[in-house]
């Protein structure tokens, strides 16, 4: 992979410029094709370029690699109304980042911390231990300790624009070419703090320091380790989400380690208006004593106390079960409904809110969760964001990036849940969301 990644702007527009001439040409060919076909045969078309299309986007990130994964992530999560081709091209790309080779890593080491590994760290591990979109990770010792070595891979933090080009042009025949620019930009601006390990290790510091919870341990930043580009951590020794499930832990633990992720996000939100937003299994460490390892801080979400009052009267709303003439004011002071006259707003409430209202809304109608029992939630709850989108396409400029944000985050540690077959308390989270409405 090294020395084959395109990191000049040249090159990487070369491959930018390849691939849209293909998605548009696909894209030509499909519409051309489906002129002379009846209403079934024009959706099993349609379904088809899309599945092209998807192949396109994909092929052309991986020959960029490194940014251009971390981006088909951030797009999956938040734009889950994309077709179902797209996705699952989507989840084959997560699996295949291959490793940055010894000699590079030795490279990027002396170029951001001024000597070779062997002379900055008392013993470094040339074989990374674990991936991440964004780089890999060594284990290495410093002044005794055990420690999580993260380099990022090279020229990444310079093609965020060039590889959103891709995807923006693709997937604006996916959004049938209506406005996606709020949410590319939010995904843009997380993407850019997520390539400053600088950031990140500030991120970490921010919730070692403020995130009081018994159960939960931050990895210490070693500053004198840590650059723009690599970052060091104390390592924190349990099991990946994987290795937990895999040696069937008791009910207890499942149950005790969701509890402790699900209250952890709420103490976040509305103790320190600050989320841990990367709803990645990989991004927790399952500990001896049911402690809970949180690492990768990249992705961090922060919220100003109005929206965090309006989105917790809304929520307060929805579990008391107000009339829907209330949740639609409430609504339009998030932006997501347009000032109209009454009947046209309810209906623009009940077409293409209402049924994602009951995504947030099932977990905290009584004071407990049991996702043994309630196996596929979350699954219900991705169909009906897509089908809503898929139906109301038209909407999606209206769609709060901020509320969705926090929404699909939940979703994700839901999915989380399911797999743990976790029963979660719900009313520790209830009464924070009450107190901030």
């Amino acid at each position: 992979m090294q020395n084959s990644i395109p990191t000049s702007k040249i090159a990487r527009g070369k491959v930018v410029g390849k691939a849209m001439l293909k998605i548009g040409a696909t894209t030509t060919k499909g519409a051309v094709k489906r002129a002379f076909m009846s209403k079934d045969k024009k959706e099993a078309s349609k379904s088809d370029t899309h599945a092209k299309i998807a192949k396109v986007i994909i092929d052309s990130l991986g020959e960029l690699k490194g940014i251009s994964v971390k981006i088909a992530q951030h797009i999956a999560l938040g734009m889950p109304f994309l077709p179902q081709e797209y996705l699952d091209e989507i989840g084959k790309s997560f699996s295949n980042i291959p490793p940055i080779n010894k000699a590079l890593i030795r490279k990027i080491i002396k170029q951001e911390l001024g000597a070779y590994p062997q002379e900055v760290f008392d013993s470094f591990d040339g074989n990374s231990f674990g991936s991440a979109s964004l780089g890999q990770v060594h284990l290495a010792t410093h002044n005794g300790q055990k420690i999580a070595v993260k380099v990022q891979y090279p020229g990444i933090a310079t093609s965020i624009e060039s590889d959103l080009g891709i995807l923006k042009f693709g997937i604006k025949r996916f959004a049938g070419g209506k406005n996606i620019d709020h949410i590319m930009q939010e995904i843009e601006e997380r993407l850019h703090e997520e390539v400053d390990y600088e950031h990140e290790a500030q991120n970490t510091r921010f919730f070692e320091q403020n995130l009081k919870h018994d159960k939960i341990i931050i990895p210490t930043v070693i500053d004198e380790r840590s650059t723009l580009k690599v970052l060091s951590s104390s390592f924190l020794e349990g099991d990946s989400f994987e290795q937990f499930l895999a040696r069937n832990p008791s009910q207890q633990e499942r149950d005790d380690f969701a509890q402790t992720i699900f209250d952890s996000f709420f103490i976040s939100l509305y103790k320190l208006k600050t989320v841990h937003a990367d709803p990645n299994p990989g991004n927790f460490i399952f500990m001896s004593e049911c402690r809970l390892g949180m690492i990768d801080f990249g992705c961090v979400k922060r919220f100003d106390d109005a929206f965090l009052h309006s989105f917790s009267k809304l929520h307060n709303s929805l579990i008391l079960g107000e009339d829907d003439m209330i949740l639609v004011e409430q609504y339009h002071d998030l932006d997501m409904i347009d000032r109209a006259n009454d009947e046209e707003m309810l209906a623009f409430y009940r077409n293409v809110i209402k049924p994602l209202d009951r995504i947030y809304i099932e977990i905290f109608q009584e004071d407990s969760y049991d996702f043994k029992e309630s196996n596929g939630f979350s699954k219900r709850g991705f169909e009906t964001i897509m089908q809503v989108q898929k139906t109301q396409i038209e909407a999606i400029h209206k769609i709060n990036a901020e509320y969705i944000f926090l929404d699909r985050t939940l979703l994700g540690y839901y999915a989380m849940f399911e797999q743990m077959g976790a029963k979660i308390d719900t009313k520790f989270a209830k009464e924070l969301v009450q107190n901030h409405a």
